[in-house]
């Protein structure tokens, strides 16, 4: 929280969009550790759950380890305090986020405490008419021009569980209408409380979430995100309520019952159809007994299939984790979050210098961490002086690329930053390249 409190003092115009999202980190080995789903995997491991925040950049400003089973809504309502902490009292914050935190719950808390959410329609939605769209264009904060096929509408829905079970919350809906891989169109539906921005805004804004998963992807490559930092493990609360497998096993046995239900009435209802519409020269004749002997499967079927409802009703849908898995251990958390605040304040840092570059390279949109990276690792010199302190580096790999870190550095030296704990002013140079022979 203190790093977060000095990202959102040194960044304060990043965070009037928060990025939320969950990171599931993946443990091997022999722990037994409790699974998750992993998305990039698209199957469940044993996993420790991370909630991250990031800013409007991408850039990350803080993270806990969450809950074992509890999902992005959970996190988002424990994390709301935290939220309102960081940006201050009187700052306007829009929380933005994916599917995995729909709730209509959520949405009332969110709004209720002064902040705004960002966020996809969940479930079936019905498509709205051609003639509501318009085509749109939107600049990013990169002055980028983004063209959207988009209809703004107004939505409510209705809240069915939780203290506020009963009530409704309205929200504004922007709709994206964008071609379908087999042909046509479809429609893709967000979801926000902020009646203040354009509709394009709107579509961008949420489209941008992808830079936080931008994040993870490099992080994982050039930080060891997922690497165990830690071999520390402490027992998991036998208490703890855990989804019960044996739920999930009755309740494929009610469907299966279910199935079978269904086709004994239908064997029912095709051999009724056969009797009463015989073949040319066959009587047509209906006793009560050829009606019970048809009866009797549809009957057997439908009693199989209430005790089936009934023994999945009996299953209760979470015990106890002592009760299936009393070795279960979660990975130690402290060292995690220690090794996580490095990477983030390195990450920041080569953020920062990364988009310095703009306007001093070319291809910086393509290159700009490839360059800082090089820039961080190359060799040079520490010359102290009277009132400062040079670093002279060595040349980069290529001319525009040390051209461009020249320039950079530049822009370091007028900064008059002092090098920790002494009153020496930092100056930065590159070395000129020797000539040829």
């Amino acid at each position: 929280m203190a790093l977060a409190r000095r990202h959102a003092a040194a960044r304060p115009q990043a965070l009037g969009f928060l990025h939320v999202d969950g990171h599931a980190r993946v443990c091997y080995g022999t722990r037994d550790v409790q699974k998750t789903h992993v998305a990039r995997l698209k199957f469940p491991a044993p996993a420790t759950m991370e909630t991250w925040v990031t800013g409007a950049g991408g850039d990350p400003v803080f993270m806990v380890i969450a809950e074992p089973s509890d999902s992005l809504a959970g996190e988002l309502r424990r994390l709301l305090p935290q939220l309102r902490q960081i940006a201050g009292q009187g700052r306007r914050v829009t929380v933005c986020f994916d599917r995995g935190g729909w709730s209509p719950a959520l949405f009332a808390d969110i709004t209720a405490a002064g902040s705004g959410l960002l966020t996809w329609r969940k479930g079936p939605a019905p498509d709205l008419p051609a003639g509501q769209f318009t085509t749109i264009t939107c600049a990013d904060d990169r002055g980028r021009e983004h063209e959207y096929d988009l209809a703004d509408t107004t939505i409510t829905l209705g809240i069915g569980d939780g203290p506020r079970k009963g009530q409704a919350v309205s929200l504004r809906q922007v709709t994206r209408r964008v071609p379908a891989r087999g042909g046509g169109t479809r429609q893709i539906h967000a979801l926000t409380s902020r009646t203040d921005l354009t509709a394009g805004e709107v579509c961008w804004r949420l489209t941008s979430r992808w830079r936080e998963e931008n994040y993870f992807r490099y992080a994982r490559t050039h930080f060891a995100l997922d690497a165990l930092d830690s071999h520390a493990a402490t027992p998991d609360d036998p208490a703890r309520l855990v989804p019960n497998p044996a739920k999930k096993t009755a309740a494929a046995q009610a469907r299966h019952a279910e199935i079978l239900a269904a086709a004994a009435e239908a064997q029912r209802d095709a051999s009724l159809a056969a009797l009463r519409n015989p073949a040319p020269g066959q009587p047509a004749l209906i006793t009560n007994q050829m009606i019970n002997a048809l009866d009797a499967p549809v009957e057997a079927a439908a009693r199989e299939l209430q005790a089936a409802q009934d023994a999945a009703a009996a299953v209760p849908a979470r015990i106890r984790l002592a009760e299936i898995a009393p070795d279960m251990v979660r990975l130690d958390a402290e060292v995690k979050q220690i090794t996580h605040a490095i990477r983030m304040a390195a990450y920041n840092a080569e953020t920062a210098l990364a988009r310095a570059l703009d306007g001093h390279c070319a291809r910086a949109g393509d290159e700009a961490y490839a360059l800082i990276r090089e820039a961080l690792t190359v060799s040079g010199d520490i010359i102290p002086g009277p009132g400062q302190l040079l670093i002279r580096l060595d040349p980069l790999t290529a001319p525009r690329r040390t051209q461009a870190l020249a320039a950079l550095c530049d822009q370091l030296t007028q900064a008059q930053a002092c090098y920790p704990g002494t009153d020496l002013v930092l100056r930065y140079e590159v070395k000129s390249r020797p000539s040829p022979a």
